[in-house]
């Protein structure tokens, strides 16, 4: 069997019969939906990348040395 393999089916739907099986207002919801999930997604990315940032400049405050005589 093909284990870690996917493939993608995308099937086109003319919006005459689209607007006949899911309401206008349930379409609204889906899209609002989905822009949520993208902003949760650049939620969870930036948080990361201040998580890197924090962490990088950590070590280079670390990093300097002054010898005193």
């Amino acid at each position: 069997m093909n284990q870690g393999k996917t493939r993608e089916i995308r099937i086109s739907i003319p919006e005459e019969l689209f607007s006949l099986v899911i309401p206008e207002k349930t379409f609204d919801h889906f899209l609002k939906a989905k822009k949520e999930i993208l902003l949760a997604l650049r939620s969870v990315i930036d948080h990361r990348i201040e998580a890197l940032e924090k962490k990088e400049r950590g070590k280079q405050e670390k990093g300097k040395k002054i010898k005193v005589e």
